[in-house]
């Protein structure tokens, strides 16, 4: 099924995961932080929008034909039909960015506030970390 979408149905799952690299290799811990959650909302925007645009293509079509009266099931066939490549696009374009992006921004959150923890000082009531730190200055 996926090998089957046109190639504007990948636009966004292709920016996300090319601006990720870009970020894990060259980009702050902050500016991988802000992608992780800034991304996550347009995500969520472009999913709402994909419903909008659903929505009233829905409406428009569905009104259309019940007023010509059929009620035996073929509403549903001829309403998915009539939907437009826009609609179809946006759509398909914002599941597939959920999928990628979800994993993504977790793996970032939990990698970068891991490692923003600082080190644990030693227990100078123990005897060998009171050592350590003696050693230490």
């Amino acid at each position: 099924m996926l090998v089957e979408l046109p190639w504007p149905a990948w636009i966004l799952p292709v920016a996300l995961v090319v601006t990720w690299i870009v970020l894990w290799s060259f980009g702050s811990r902050r500016a991988r932080l802000a992608f992780a959650a800034l991304s996550i909302v347009g995500v969520v925007a472009t999913c709402a929008l994909g419903m909008y645009m659903l929505t009233y293509d829905g409406e428009q079509v569905g009104t259309t034909y019940l007023q010509q009266g059929g009620d035996d099931g073929s509403f549903v066939a001829r309403s998915l039909d009539s939907i437009s490549n826009a609609t179809a696009l946006v759509g398909v374009n914002s599941v597939l960015g959920l999928i990628v992006n979800l994993p993504l921004a977790t793996i970032t959150a939990l990698v970068d506030l891991a490692r923003s923890r600082p080190p644990a000082t030693p227990d100078p009531r123990s005897e060998k970390d009171a050592d350590e730190l003696q050693d230490l200055s």
